[in-house]
């Protein structure tokens, strides 16, 4: 399975160039279709947005590498913590609404929903729907934490739940950007833990 190091490269102002030792992997959507996510990073303070993720992992399984991750990015907002975690940004719209007019599925930003996967229906945080994350990006997933955590000695231990988690700062893992913050949306519902936990913990 190949990471592109080239096709989607963050420039350098676009996080921050210091090493730290890695502890955690955080996972979160992109929150948006295709590459959409890169060029508004691309685009946003002239270049100079540092809320960014050392990867991408499309709908169809291709892994993009946007920095290398022995650096890091403000991907969490969580301060010192951003330093010792490697961010992966899924490629999922996240929660999806219905307009009952138009009978269409709208996403956050009130675009169309168009993809053909079957929404997931199931209460969280406010929100009812849920965009998949499909079987291709889980196995590429699993695969990109493998080597992650090989390189740079992080425990292989998956969260088990996407729900906040007591003194975050003090985990090691696998944790999703839902478990740092009560506000964020992903991981959502939709995402297979069961699987990521059987491919890294056994």
């Amino acid at each position: 399975m190949d990471i592109n190091e080239e096709k989607y490269k963050l420039g350098e102002e676009s996080y921050i160039k210091e090493v730290h030792p890695k502890k955690i992997i955080v996972i979160g959507n992109t929150m948006s279709n295709g590459m959409d996510h890169f060029k508004a990073w691309s685009n946003k303070i002239n270049g100079k947005y540092k809320k960014t993720a050392a990867f991408t992992i499309t709908l169809d399984g291709r892994i993009y590498q946007h920095y290398d991750p022995k650096y890091y990015s403000r991907y969490s907002g969580a301060g010192l913590f951003d330093r010792n975690s490697i961010p992966i940004a899924l490629e999922n719209e996240g929660w999806v609404t219905k307009d009952f007019q138009s009978e269409i599925y709208l996403n956050w930003a009130g675009e169309k929903y168009d993809r053909n996967d079957e929404l997931i229906e199931k209460s969280w945080r406010g929100r009812l729907r849920w965009a998949p994350y499909s079987k291709k990006q889980m196995k590429s997933l699993a695969y990109l934490c493998d080597v992650l955590l090989e390189k740079f000695t992080i425990d292989r231990f998956v969260s088990p739940n996407n729900v906040k988690v007591n003194e975050f700062t003090k985990k090691k893992g696998i944790y999703y950007r839902s478990n740092y913050l009560k506000t964020s949306l992903d991981v959502s519902p939709a995402f297979d833990i069961k699987y990521l936990k059987e491919k890294i913990e056994e």
